[in-house]
């Protein structure tokens, strides 16, 4: 992401962090930031994600198939996110009314689950946004010259990331609604949605190795 120069081209590269980003802070600013509850819920979305991708880098290091296996790992990845956002979930619940018997202010909403899962949403996203997208953005202050992927020649490997994580982030603010509304109504139907298209998200992205980027 250079100019001949051999300098930053630093408006593409702000542009690009706008683009992977800008949504989810502007999110994360106007509903979640104003209430420390909510904060305090995007916080541990983000820590449970986190934990959930250690879990499974430790399945894929003691299962010797999930090494040379895409078709394995993925789906391995998956049951253990879904496992982990049923589990943040049930300590959102758990957390619930203790939170509302030290909510006093008459002006203080008490939480309710459309804002703490967007809350939880953010928090997940962000983990996986910061871990897909930041190394590749911090990779492109050098002055190499920018990366393009051999799929995509048309547009810089650094803006076609940004487009799926803008994507990918809104999936997952959007997957966190579903699932607690599911999880609340104990609606079977909702918290399968939320798997398959889970499921079937990660198994596209994953082998869309060769045809990565198909812009018209």
């Amino acid at each position: 992401m250079a100019l001949h120069d051999g300098l930053v081209n630093w408006p593409l590269l702000f542009g690009c962090i706008l683009v992977g980003f800008g949504p989810l802070a502007a999110l994360f600013f106007v509903v979640i930031a104003k209430r420390a509850q909510l904060v305090i819920l995007a916080l541990s979305g983000a820590f449970v994600w986190l934990v959930a991708i250690l879990v499974t880098a430790t399945l894929w290091q003691i299962i010797p198939p999930l090494k040379t296996s895409l078709s394995a790992t993925v789906p391995v990845g998956v049951v253990v996110q879904e496992a982990f956002r049923l589990l943040f979930f049930y300590l959102y619940t758990r957390t619930e009314l203790a939170v509302k018997r030290v909510t006093t202010s008459s002006h203080q909403l008490p939480l309710n689950d459309v804002t703490s899962s967007l809350a939880g949403g953010v928090g997940f996203s962000v983990m996986h946004a910061l871990l897909m997208f930041g190394s590749l953005v911090g990779s492109s202050t050098g002055s190499r010259g920018a990366a393009f992927s051999s799929s995509c020649e048309s547009i810089p490997l650094v803006f076609s990331a940004a487009i799926s994580t803008l994507a990918l982030t809104a999936l997952d603010v959007a997957l966190m609604v579903v699932a607690f509304d599911g999880y609340r109504k104990r609606s079977a139907l909702a918290v399968g949605a939320v798997f398959v298209i889970h499921m079937g998200v990660a198994l596209s992205v994953g082998f869309l190795a060769t045809f990565y980027c198909v812009l018209r």
